[in-house]
Formats: C-alpha cells, sequence, structure tokens
C-alpha cells in the first residue's frame, strides 16, 4: 500500500505540498502579467507574510508542510537527475544552441539556490552576461519581448493545479498553457527521485501515457474526490473532455472509483477551474456558486459492459451528487443572497475553501458574505487575510496539494 491517499476532500489533512511566493512573482511586470495568466501583479514580500500565515493555519491543525523549492531541491541532489532537467529546460528550441549549450554546463555546476532561481525564477536577457558570461549578442538575439530567455513560473504557487492525488494514485496534469509547461515538468521528476516518493507503491493515473498530451488537457483544480468511490471532474477553461474520459477509464478499471461525474461548464477567467465555483466543506455540505448552474451538463460515468463505460446524463450537479453519494441530507450553500453579493465574492475565490477535516475549511477573510452562510450552516472558517494571494485568481484550495488525509466517518 502507498503512504499517501486522499479519499475525498475533508478528510482530515496530514501532508500537503505548497510553493511560498518567491522570485518568480517579483519578475511580474504590468507588460508580462496577461502572458503569465495574471490580472494584477502583487506586492512579493505581504503575499510572502500571508503564505506563511496560511501555512500556519494548516500546521496547526496537524498537517506536515512540505515546500515544493525543498523538494526539487532534495530531488536534484542527485546528479543524473539535474542533469536531465537542466537539460530539458534549457533546451534549444527555448533558448537557441549557444545559449542552451553554456547554460546546461554553468547550471550543472552551479550552487543548489542558484538552481532553483534559474528553474523556477526564470532567466533575464542581462543575467547570461553579468551572472553566467554568456555573450550579450546572443541575449539580444533570443530574449523574448520581455527580456526573458527563460520565462519564470509565477503561478507555482497554486499547487493544486499541476497534481490532484484520488485514492492511492497521483494524476500528474497536463497543464492546458504553455506558460505553465515546466511545473508538471518538475513535478514528474519530483514524484520519480525524491526519497519521499521513489520507492513508494502509489498508481500514476494520469500523465505518463502517449495520449496523456495536448490538447488532452487536465489541471488539479477541475478534479474532487468527493468519497472513496465518487470523483468530480469539471470540464471548462482548463481541462478536456477528452482527459475526463481517459481518466475514468483508469480509475474505474484500477482503483475503488466507481462513479466519475464530469460536468461541463462555460469557459471564464473567473471560473477557470470547478474549485473556483465548487468546494466540499463537510460529509454532506458543499460551498456553492449559484452563478454557473446556467449551462451545465453533468454526466455519470460508471463501469459499463466490458472495457466500455456507461454514460447517464442528469438534470443538474445536485441530482448526480444524490445518486452517487447517497444522500438525501445533502446542502448547498450559496454564497450571496442575489447576483451582485455572489459574483463579487466568487471573483475573490469565496467559493475556493480548502478543508481542513469535515466541517473545517480555509477562506480569505474579505469573503465575508460567503464566510458567514458557512458558519451558519455549521462550518467552522478560519479565515486568512490574504489582500495579496488573491489578486493571483486563486483561493485556499488552490495553494495546496493533499498527499496524505486521514479517512472519513461518514455517519457524523
Amino acid at each position: 500500500m502507498s503512504s499517501f491517499r486522499v479519499t475525498s476532500e475533508i478528510g482530515p489533512l496530514r501532508r500537503v505540498i505548497v510553493h511560498r511566493p518567491g522570485l518568480e512573482i517579483a519578475r511580474l511586470t504590468p507588460q508580462n502579467r496577461e502572458s503569465l495568466l495574471f490580472d494584477d501583479i502583487l506586492w512579493v514580500e505581504r503575499a510572502q507574510e500571508e503564505h506563511d500565515s496560511f501555512v500556519e493555519i494548516l500546521r496547526s491543525r496537524g498537517a506536515e508542510v512540505l515546500y515544493f523549492r525543498d523538494l526539487l531541491g532534495e530531488t536534484l541532489t542527485d546528479p543524473d537527475v539535474r542533469a536531465s532537467v537542466i537539460d530539458d529546460t534549457a533546451t534549444p528550441r527555448a533558448c537557441g544552441p549557444e545559449v542552451a549549450g553554456r547554460l546546461r554546463q554553468e547550471l550543472r555546476e552551479c550552487e543548489m539556490g542558484e538552481l532553483l532561481d534559474v528553474l523556477l525564477g526564470g532567466l533575464l536577457k542581462r543575467e547570461l552576461a553579468s551572472e553566467w558570461d554568456i555573450d550579450p549578442l546572443f541575449a539580444d538575439v533570443l530574449s523574448n519581448r520581455y527580456d526573458y530567455v527563460l520565462p519564470p513560473l509565477p503561478n507555482l504557487f497554486f499547487m493544486r493545479d499541476n497534481a490532484a492525488w484520488i485514492g492511492e494514485g497521483v494524476a500528474l496534469s497536463v497543464l492546458a498553457t504553455p506558460a505553465r509547461e515546466r511545473e508538471s515538468r518538475y513535478l514528474r521528476a519530483i514524484y520519480k527521485h525524491h526519497p519521499l516518493f521513489r520507492d513508494d507503491d502509489f498508481h500514476l493515473w494520469y500523465g505518463i501515457k502517449p495520449d496523456d498530451a495536448l490538447p488532452a488537457s487536465i489541471e488539479g483544480g477541475d478534479v474532487l474526490v468527493l468519497d472513496p468511490k465518487t470523483v468530480l471532474v469539471g470540464c471548462g477553461e482548463r481541462t478536456a473532455p477528452a482527459a475526463a474520459e481517459l481518466l475514468a477509464h483508469r480509475l474505474i478499471e484500477r482503483s475503488e472509483i466507481e462513479n466519475v461525474l464530469v460536468a461541463h461548464f462555460r469557459k471564464g477567467r473567473a471560473i477557470m477551474h470547478l474549485d473556483t465555483v465548487f468546494t466540499m466543506v463537510d460529509v454532506n455540505k458543499f460551498n456553492f456558486f449559484p452563478g454557473v448552474s446556467r449551462g451545465m451538463d453533468v454526466f455519470v460515468l460508471r463501469a459499463g459492459r466490458g472495457p466500455d463505460l456507461s454514460v447517464t446524463k442528469v438534470d443538474d450537479l445536485s441530482q448526480a451528487l444524490r445518486q452517487t453519494l447517497e444522500r438525501d441530507d445533502l446542502e448547498l450553500i450559496a454564497s450571496g443572497p442575489d447576483s451582485l453579493e455572489y459574483a463579487r465574492e466568487q471573483w475573490d475565490d469565496g467559493h475556493n475553501t480548502f478543508a481542513l477535516e469535515p466541517g473545517v475549511v480555509v477562506g480569505y477573510m474579505r469573503n465575508s458574505e460567503t464566510n458567514r452562510r458557512l458558519r451558519d450552516s455549521g462550518i467552522e472558517v478560519l479565515e486568512l487575510d490574504a489582500s495579496e494571494l488573491c489578486r493571483g485568481r486563486g483561493g485556499s484550495r488552490c495553494m495546496t496539494q493533499p498527499i496524505l488525509r486521514d479517512p472519513v466517518d461518514w455517519n457524523r
């Protein structure tokens, strides 16, 4: 059995991976923010303080917090793995053959902190000559209009998106946008080579087979594990229906999962993932943005005859939940009394709450109406004052990658 297991969104959290905002955030500018998928630029020091406060909340409830940067550094202490990751990053198609050759050599020999800064924070044109002794003329030729030879990865603190644990296995994401492609590459190296994972007997549900490639994208923000037998996959801006079907086949064939719900919802920047409009907060309660219901199509996939899946279309998400979770006491907690209230708080990720255990969630302090309604429904809300993290267009669930949760008492 694996040492890592996630059989619900609400099981008591024991281990989780996060990434503290760093150099990559400092390299956001008004000119490059859109290409790097940001609506605004963040005050780095304040974002770090807010993230530190978030981590303290997680630890206060018994969770062990692992940092992505530390895991990557520990993975790259193996010279062969280091060389492979460097070669896959500083490629001729990314940097040009002249710079790629020199940069690969320099990165093999530099201090680990310098290497991690380049892998995560990218590389500026001016740094090629000043810090890496590479001909600045090549830098002029190769850099893009934002002066990057390698772009930074500012979305990395949204650790939810690049993988999703389901039962005793992980679905490694195929990220939908080129700006985030390197995140998946680094995470694959960690799960394959880090001492914590390399000898563990966990499954790889997605991200390693030839079909697991664009356009069959899937991101962890669209994957919710509702109970040991049920997974919900959203298909919107970032996850493709083909990926949802591929994942469903593997889960139903090789795991305890019996039901895969697939929800097609409208695309839009404000609802880039399903978890921006829907999260689980207790055994029978969900934090829900009513506005997403319009135009949503919901399907239930189960084992069919032979290798085939059976597919049933249902009227709405509520009906699908009642059918598969087999509960008649489900409660969808809306975020506001009218469209003005819930639209404002949905924009600020009021629905992207993160459960630390059944009935206990972390949410942004600014979403006062959503938090009040959750409390009125018996949910304990641990508030995070996060005026800067919020600018990144992600909430508390977005910032976490749980790898171990305890089982849930579903009769509570």
